[in-house]
């Protein structure tokens, strides 16, 4: 790309006169830069090592020294704008899908990647990322974000998710727990499989969209509404084994269906609210508010519970501070 339809894409000013007229590729990590490639600097920091790394032009928003000229220095109103206008000139010239969809079916097509027969790219909540395969997008390829703002920003023609898969009826669906259920759909049936029938549609409409068998056990990897068992002791056990156990969800689009549907599924047993900050749709006097993960273990062990539903912390730290916790007790 010449640079000179850069500063036109981007509206920006040259700084300097360069003796290369021209980039390879768009960067925006320093580290992954090489030679002949364009560094957006959103971190003016790593400009020097964009540089030693082989850079031929450097975007900007602020003042910096111009410490080598042989490159070009192209100042912007703003960086981030910028991103937006280079992703959505890459895009225009390819005859491209575009969807947008809940975080939750995002995440499924995530875990199901592998099983993807069309070239889709999951687009990643920092467009900047974008750029790290934004060359290799081709004609009839398909995007896919949760964020339609972001979607809106470098695909304007994009449509619903919902739209382009409809749903059969779901027969015989059983809940064994909140956690399990079985059910049939399309005279295929689905048993003990471990996802909340809060999510079943959703899992439904990733299991249409890709029209194929999928490996259920990665379901394992789906961490909206999945459940961390504990003893009596407050120790982590397998799947079941308990009737104690905590949700996480740091997901704040989720709040509120998870808790209306906890409230309903599981109000003959005894549920504390832990929260990172108070929410407006549960009352003060049923949540408890931990500003730091530490803190978990003190609430656990003086609290009386069947379930614990955490808000503004995910699966995998919970996961993994119960663990560090367990470790640390079998030291003394």
């Amino acid at each position: 790309m010449q640079i000179s339809s850069i500063l036109d894409i981007v509206d920006g000013s040259l700084l300097n006169s360069p003796s290369i007229s021209f980039i390879y590729s768009i960067k925006t990590n320093s580290h992954k830069v090489k030679e002949g490639d364009l560094f957006i600097a959103k971190n003016t920091n790593e400009i020097e090592l964009a540089i030693k790394n082989g850079a031929f032009a450097i975007i900007i928003d602020t003042n910096v020294p111009i410490i080598d000229n042989e490159i070009a220095w192209i100042k912007v109103k703003n960086i981030d704008l910028s991103i937006i206008k280079l992703i959505r000139f890459k895009l225009a010239i390819r005859d491209i899908e575009a969807f947008y969809c809940n975080k939750t079916i995002f995440d499924l097509l995530k875990i199901y990647s592998t099983n993807f027969t069309k070239n889709i790219k999951l687009i990643p909540n920092k467009l900047e990322n974008i750029f790290k395969y934004i060359d290799e997008i081709e004609d009839n390829d398909i995007l896919i974000s949760y964020d339609k703002n972001n979607l809106d920003s470098i695909y304007p023609k994009n449509i619903d998710f919902n739209d382009i898969v409809k749903l059969n009826t779901i027969d015989n669906l059983i809940e064994h727990s909140l956690f399990e259920t079985s059910f049939s759909y399309e005279n295929i049936y689905f048993s003990r499989l471990k996802i909340s029938s809060l999510y079943i549609e959703d899992f439904l409409k990733v299991f249409n969209f890709l029209q194929q068998n999928l490996d259920l056990s990665k379901l394992k990897l789906f961490y909206n509404f999945k459940p961390l068992f504990l003893d009596r002791n407050l120790t982590l056990v397998e799947f079941g084994k308990s009737d104690k156990f905590i949700i996480c969800q740091n997901n704040k689009d989720l709040y509120k269906d998870e808790i209306a549907y906890m409230k309903k599924q599981y109000k003959y047993a005894k549920t504390i609210f832990i929260t990172s900050s108070y929410i407006d749709y549960l009352d003060k006097d049923e949540q408890i508010v931990m500003n730091d993960i530490e803190q978990l273990k003190p609430i656990l062990r003086k609290s009386k519970f069947n379930g614990i539903y955490i808000l503004g912390f995910n699966y995998k730290e919970v996961y993994e501070y119960l663990i560090k916790s367990e470790n640390i007790a079998t030291l003394f």
